[in-house]
């Protein structure tokens, strides 16, 4: 019998060692190991809570994100989204916070963003419900499986915090999963 468990239990950890996604040393723009790893595994947790699929870290998404948390800061930390096109043009799902000191981390971020749940009621994204539930649809949106993190501190001490997502999501008529 107690070989029984002990087999069990093993078993359960090889499971969850399997399916969780690690960090790579080098996170690709300049948020710690352990504040990406933190993000990730709130984004996988969520994400299983819905049945959408783990996410991948991914360094290209997180120096493409860390390129616009520095420029927002540079602009005076303004919080908005990349322009459809330019030099600074959109390529992926984004998600951006902004907090008051530069102690927020990206699970503070990720934890924001989740928090638009209480606003989410299962349906199809649509103009109406999108803005306030918009976050929190990219983070389980199930055909996305890469996230990378930016994250810059702003002159007046403030933080500001950038996600891109790879495939976007959020498509107007699609339901996120």
């Amino acid at each position: 019998m107690k070989l029984k468990i002990v087999f069990s239990l093993i078993l359960f950890s090889v499971t969850l060692l399997l399916n969780a996604q690690v960090v790579p040393n080098r996170t690709g723009s300049k948020i710690t190991k352990e504040d990406a790893q933190a993000a990730l595994d709130h984004h996988n947790k969520v994400r299983k809570d819905v049945g959408s699929p783990s996410l991948q870290w991914s360094e290209e998404l997180a120096e493409f994100a860390q390129k616009w948390a520095d420029q927002l800061a540079s602009e005076g930390c303004l919080m908005k989204h990349r322009p459809g096109s330019g030099e600074w043009k959109q390529q992926y799902g984004e998600n951006i916070f902004w907090g008051s000191a530069s102690s927020y981390t990206p699970l503070d971020a990720s934890e924001s963003w989740y928090s638009e749940i209480k606003e989410y009621k299962y349906d199809v994204v649509t103009r109406d419900n999108y803005y306030p539930t918009g976050h929190y649809t990219q983070m389980v949106w199930k055909n996305t499986t890469h996230v990378g993190i930016g994250v810059a501190i702003c002159a007046d001490g403030g933080i500001i915090i950038v996600a891109n997502y790879n495939p976007a999501g959020n498509y107007i008529g699609q339901k996120p999963y």
